[in-house]
């Protein structure tokens, strides 16, 4: 099954986040890998995407640690955001925390980083299918610069 998918750029003015993060640890795999295997589990069965859970391995995820950022709230992990590069990507809030501003906040963060450090363009990729997403984003500065069948 193909899918559509959306490569968007960052196209909004400068953003200041005060969001504190930290990043990931190995004792987070556990919370991390729920949260993320949750976040993408209806899509990818919607998408007939296999395996279901898609998050990476324990040594993946140690090797990306300084790239992948924890967000928590009563020392919970609550969502997470990774930068790759000039990338957002893996942008991932808690269930049942969703649609209360954390995916903003986890977004506009890793903006507010990567505009710290010069870096552009400012991309990030989509699945059509999660119209919530593209929604924030497009709500957030971003604008689709490439529709791909994948």
């Amino acid at each position: 099954m193909k899918i559509a998918a959306h490569t968007m750029e960052y196209q909004g003015g400068r953003i200041i986040s005060n969001l504190q993060l930290r990043n990931y640890s190995a004792l987070d795999y556990n919370e991390y890998k729920r949260i993320y295997d949750d976040c993408f589990r209806d899509m990818r069965i919607a998408l007939q995407r296999f395996p279901i859970e898609c998050c990476g391995s324990r040594e993946e995820l140690e090797r990306k640690k300084g790239e992948i950022y924890i967000l928590e709230n009563d020392e919970n992990i609550i969502g997470s955001v990774a930068i790759y590069g000039n990338e957002i990507d893996d942008l991932v809030v808690e269930k049942s925390v969703q649609r209360m501003g954390y995916g903003t906040a986890l977004l506009r963060f890793a903006v507010s980083c990567l505009q710290s450090n010069h870096t552009s363009p400012i991309i990030l990729h989509v699945a059509d299918w999660n119209q919530s997403a593209l929604r924030i984003y497009l709500k957030n500065g971003f604008s689709i610069v490439k529709t791909e069948e994948v």
